[in-house]
């Protein structure tokens, strides 16, 4: 029995240590899509108009991930603290980095408007990854210090449901969750017109939809595909030049307006779920240092890019106003590209040593016994 057990967790170690490195591309991509959208002043005319359908994306590549992952080890004993630890130590510095610069902007931004207090108070709750209290803040946003963060605190509760309701979340069920909260998000998205939302309080059950549905979905790929039941799917060899066409395409295409909704909803419903499996075949492996370099820089320059480019499309014109100033778009390319680099060298050398050292110690015997 300890033989068969030690082969197992011999092949899961295994299994974790591939890389599908076409994931690390979209991810990397995907996250610069989202900065085009947010800032079009900064890189007009290159704006993906559809980016905010990248947050999709990302929580089906979350939830495939992580059940390849921790499918086996949580059913080996992992306790939910001990995953939800490991979650936090993989979001929380860059996280906190951003949300510390960002306060600074909010309270200067809003320094003549009494808003101190509730500031502060959204800080706190933000800083806990929690959503604040729609406390009079302007648009009610659920994190109004970097309002993208609201993406990654749905992403830890679908990440706590995971993981301390393991032993409930056979397929059947995963089935019938994915199943009704598509529905759900299909009569959302044509009733609203698009998906473009869950950072403000008045669409936050968009958010809880769209994250229920995208990220049990990416789990319930991975199980299909340990069933073989994807067999035919993955062992497809698609160039990877073609997943990575359709996915550009369906973040940056000009869809009328008429037909936004039904685009949006057969991106998240189906073409995200099938891009996802398929990438997961066995394709041809990309340039691993590209791979390597925008799966690391994906998370911090997602997080990062509330503050830093709204001090340097916003802030520095009037700071600095006699300044020269580039032209969009490539003011907006030279300050992605600065932060890309300054993310992969925070990421290199002091995020990923730390979050080793972090993960060290809560595998230690007395966090075991306390988990």
């Amino acid at each position: 029995m300890a033989d068969v057990a030690t082969s197992r967790a011999e092949q899961t170690a295994k299994e974790r240590s591939r890389s599908f490195h076409i994931l690390d591309v979209l991810r990397g991509l995907a996250a610069m899509s989202v900065i085009t959208l947010h800032y079009p002043q900064a890189f007009a005319p290159f704006v993906a108009s559809g980016a905010y359908l990248a947050v999709d994306l990302f929580f089906v590549m979350s939830g495939f991930v992580l059940a390849r992952a921790y499918d086996v080890r949580l059913q080996d004993g992992m306790g939910g603290r001990a995953f939800i630890a490991t979650r936090l130590i993989r979001l929380y510095p860059f996280y906190l980095l951003a949300l510390m610069l960002g306060i600074v902007e909010i309270a200067y931004y809003y320094r003549n408007d009494h808003l101190a207090a509730e500031i502060m108070l959204s800080g706190m709750f933000n800083i806990a990854m929690l959503p604040s209290p729609p406390l009079g803040i302007p648009y009610q946003p659920l994190f109004p210090a970097n309002f993208v963060a609201w993406t990654l605190s749905f992403e830890l509760l679908a990440n706590a449901v995971y993981g301390f309701g393991f032993r409930f979340l056979t397929v059947k069920r995963l089935r019938m969750i994915t199943g009704i909260s598509g529905l759900v998000l299909l009569a959302l998205v044509l009733i609203r017109g698009n998906l473009n939302g869950g950072a403000y309080w008045p669409d936050v059950h968009l958010a809880a939809i769209r994250v229920t549905f995208s990220f049990f979905v990416g789990v319930l790929i991975h199980r299909a595909r340990e069933a073989g039941r994807l067999a035919a799917l993955t062992s497809m060899k698609l160039p990877q030049i073609i997943i990575i066409v359709i996915t550009i395409g369906a973040l940056g295409a000009p869809i009328p307006p008429a037909l936004r909704g039904l685009f949006d909803a057969a991106c998240a419903l189906f073409l995200f779920p099938l891009i996802v499996a398929a990438s997961v075949g066995r394709n041809p492996v990309p340039s691993r240092g590209i791979s390597a370099f925008l799966g690391e820089i994906s998370y911090p320059i997602y997080v990062l890019q509330i503050p830093v480019f709204t001090i340097g499309v916003m802030g520095l014109p009037k700071l600095l106003p006699g300044f020269p100033q580039l032209p969009a778009p490539w003011s907006g390319f030279v300050l992605l590209a600065a932060l890309c680099i300054a993310s992969w060298f925070v990421a290199v050398r002091f995020d990923i040593p730390g979050r080793r050292r972090m993960s060290a110690a809560a595998a230690s015997p007395g966090w075991v016994e306390a988990s």
